[in-house]
């Protein structure tokens, strides 16, 4: 599957969930027995009659705090104005995260890691830099509406809570940061020089480099044998029929309505031995150790989410 289809479902999927994310955000939230339970107090305390219905004071304090109890100094307890302004700014946040952690597990589970060896995909890259972007603007602003001390992010198990989502996200940014500016340039000029190849011998490796890509040159390898087909109209953008330049076809081609005879006149570009594995570069170790940290991470901020929300 080529990257324009992988690219199709992922959009797809994207509105899904996003749609999805929407309608849970959006939703009415009701009175639930369990607050009362937790707390050990009478609905009167946080509602203004027996069966629930508009919040008290002490209620307001209780659902900005986070639904701890007893809810300590330092929260901020929004109008009924801001708190529709709140309730956007939040689903912009749980979207643009979404994105955010989306992106990442597609890469992963779809495209896998080695997708970006030879330089990083512009697209996802758009995409992570702008949710991560939003993310860190949205939760600035959401914060600000539900604290008005910073001795809340220390003190309390809901803002230490917050303080390690908010210390993940410090983490991730500062690793894409870094993936960005330094290690994407060195695996894009790797690949660039693995093209170059001087002994004409081609691996997997240097061989995957030539997918006809930005200006790169399209190759297949056939048996032990590279070939250019960069001047082919049905090799455009080193593609054809599904089968990607930058790959070795024998298998394929022996299941194709022709021959090897199409491959008769097409320019040698060298030999191709698929035992040999050159070793990766550091830019290529990095970018492994980066990518796999944060896969990580990601699972991380979502237990995180879930203490946050359903473990206080």
């Amino acid at each position: 599957m080529n990257s324009g289809n992988y690219s199709k479902q992922f959009i797809v999927s994207c509105i899904v969930v996003i749609l999805i994310i929407l309608c849970l955000a959006l939703s009415i939230s009701h009175a639930l027995p369990e607050y009362a339970e937790q707390t050990r107090q009478g609905c009167l305390i946080c509602h203004l009659e027996e069966d629930g219905g508009d919040l008290s004071d002490a209620g307001l304090e209780y659902a900005a705090s986070g639904h701890v109890w007893p809810p300590k100094g330092g929260y901020r307890v929004l109008g009924p104005i801001k708190k529709p302004v709140r309730l956007m700014i939040g689903s912009f946040h749980i979207v643009a995260g979404f994105m955010w952690f989306g992106t990442i597990l597609y890469v992963h589970l779809l495209l896998k890691p080695k997708y970006a060896e030879r330089g990083l995909p512009r697209g996802e890259v758009a995409l992570g830099i702008v949710s991560m972007a939003i993310v860190g603007i949205s939760g600035i602003l959401l914060t600000i509406s539900r604290i008005r001390s910073i001795s809340i992010l220390y003190t309390s198990p809901w803002g230490i809570a917050l303080s390690v989502k908010i210390i993940f996200y410090l983490i991730m940014i500062s690793s894409a940061a870094f993936v960005v500016l330094f290690i994407g340039p060195k695996l894009k000029k790797g690949a660039l020089k693995s093209v170059n190849i001087e002994t004409e011998i081609f691996d997997p490796e240097t061989l995957s480099a030539c997918d006809g890509k930005e200006g790169r040159p399209a190759y297949i390898a056939y048996k032990d044998k590279v070939y250019d087909v960069a001047g082919l109209k049905l090799w455009k953008n080193g593609t054809h029929m599904k089968h990607a330049s930058g790959n070795d076809l024998t298998a394929f081609l022996a299941k194709a309505p022709h021959g090897e005879e199409k491959l008769e006149g097409l320019k040698l570009a060298g030999s191709y031995d698929a035992s040999l594995k050159p070793p990766k570069t550091f830019a290529q170790k990095s970018f492994y150790f980066i990518a796999y940290m944060n896969l990580i991470i990601v699972f991380c901020v979502l237990l995180t989410i879930a203490y946050w929300r359903w473990g206080l």
